[in-house]
């Protein structure tokens, strides 16, 4: 049984090497936003950091999962709305590079009732905007939308700057308005910045687990076998 390490928003940070390096038999989820970094990092460097972690991916596709967040998607995605920090000197690079190898990248990852996606799911959400099947595969149903469906996988919540009673999408679900996370899940995401590893449980057997912590240091170690 091999752990899972979970590594969270990159924003050009190379610690995911050291973290790579010290678990040589786990298995990786990224959990996006590889690009914008809130502290200065050369332009050369945050996109050779993104062909070396791709490059992981195509070494180890069994052992790496590649997630897609919306500092990723508004370089190539005109559906999503574009968030801060948008980098437009590399903008080219970047989207050319991204669709080049869509191949290595997802939306949502699930091991049973373990559930990755860059942001989080609102049971809310889920049920009433993406109007998603609670009896099907959860991540199959992110990674494949409906055409019906993309409006509201890319949904911007109101508390990030959308339309008022709007809650995000797996792409910008923000902290507050996961109180009531996907039922009878326990999700693992990003998005929301931490200082460490933070879990939270709701009353429907469902819990959430944010991981974007990378910057100060902070991962998460889990075994989903058990």
């Amino acid at each position: 049984m091999k752990p899972t390490v979970v590594i969270g928003d990159i924003h050009g940070l190379d610690y995911w090497k050291i973290i790579v390096e010290q678990h040589p038999d786990a298995q990786f989820v990224f959990l996006g936003d590889y690009l914008d970094p809130r502290e200065y990092v050369p332009r050369k460097y945050l996109l050779r950091n993104l062909c070396e972690i791709m490059d992981l991916k195509q070494r180890r596709p069994e052992d790496v999962v590649l997630l897609l967040g919306n500092h990723d998607l508004h370089y190539f995605c005109t559906d999503i709305v574009v968030a801060s920090r948008f980098d437009f000197s590399i903008g080219e690079k970047a989207s050319l590079l991204f669709l080049s190898n869509m191949e290595l990248f997802q939306y949502a990852y699930q091991k049973g009732n373990y559930l990755f996606t860059h942001a989080g799911i609102s049971h809310e959400w889920f049920v009433k905007d993406f109007q998603g099947d609670m009896n099907l595969s959860i991540a199959e149903q992110l990674n494949h939308p409906t055409d019906a469906q993309i409006p509201a996988l890319c949904q911007l919540g109101y508390l990030r700057g959308g339309e008022e009673g709007k809650i995000g999408g797996i792409f910008w679900a923000d902290e507050a308005e996961l109180t009531d996370p996907l039922h009878g899940f326990t999700q693992i995401v990003g998005h929301n910045r931490m200082e460490e590893v933070t879990k939270r449980c709701g009353a429907h057997d469902n819990r959430i687990i944010f991981c974007d912590c990378l910057w100060n240091g902070n991962y998460l170690e889990i075994n989903l076998d058990t």
